[in-house]
């Protein structure tokens, strides 16, 4: 009789865990198919810190190496879930890249600080982010547009001064900002469940960014590098 209950007992405690497992694989299926398609939206501010690379560099900071230059970062975006641990994610945002360069009158002259600002409107269409409970792995293409452009020099008294000339013009053949960026960009980021979320980015731009045509030589292979620390919060669909 023992025996037998042991095996009823056992038997029952088999199905309770079998019905359990079912449940839960049932409860998890339900969850990734209403997650599918799930849309989630949110703003975010903080600071980016930019320089330039690339060849050139020598001809544009004449001084010397170029150093890291600071500036602000605003920006929204879009989660479009593509299962529970996929979703597209969609961003637009205006941050200040630029550098501060080492600038030089002539030869024998000291070099003074020079800062090179640039203000864009970045869109990164289609990043493909990882998620895993709070934690986000992005990566994926940005384009930008330039929206203003200044360099700081020296006038003959020495006093110095901002040129947005470097902006460019219609008149102008050369020796501006060029008016669009691109490259790609990667990060990671965390996500409470109560919507707030820290994220740290880093951009490499590929297209040159100073446009010379009237050089007879190619332009100058000169790109933006950088990275960028925000802190934002989703107004809808928190995870």
């Amino acid at each position: 009789m023992k025996k037998i209950i042991v095996v009823l007992l056992g038997l029952l405690l088999t199905n309770v865990g079998m019905a359990q497992t079912t449940i839960g694989i049932t409860q998890e299926d339900d969850k990734e198919t209403t997650e599918t398609g799930k849309l989630s939206f949110g703003l975010k501010a903080g600071y980016s810190r930019f320089t330039i690379a690339g060849t050139g560099l020598s001809e544009f900071s004449t001084g010397g190496k170029p150093l890291f230059l600071g500036g602000y970062y605003f920006g929204i975006e879009l989660h479009t879930k593509l299962n529970k641990y996929l979703s597209i994610k969609h961003e637009l945002s205006i941050l200040q890249k630029g550098a501060i360069l080492k600038m030089a009158e002539d030869s024998v002259s000291s070099a003074f600080d020079s800062k090179y600002k640039n203000v864009y409107l970045d869109l990164a269409p289609f990043s493909l982010s990882f998620h895993l409970e709070g934690l986000q792995i992005f990566a994926g293409p940005y384009t930008g547009v330039l929206l203003s452009s200044s360099i700081q020099r020296k006038n003959e008294s020495g006093a110095l001064y901002t040129d947005k000339s470097i902006f460019g013009d219609a008149k102008q053949t050369g020796n501006y900002t060029q008016k669009l960026d691109a490259g790609f960009l990667a990060g990671l980021g965390y996500e409470l469940k109560n919507g707030l979320n820290i994220q740290a980015r880093y951009s490499h731009g590929l297209i040159p960014l100073i446009e010379h045509t009237e050089r007879n030589d190619s332009q100058w292979k000169i790109y933006n590098r950088g990275v960028s620390l925000t802190i934002g919060y989703t107004l809808s669909g928190k995870r």
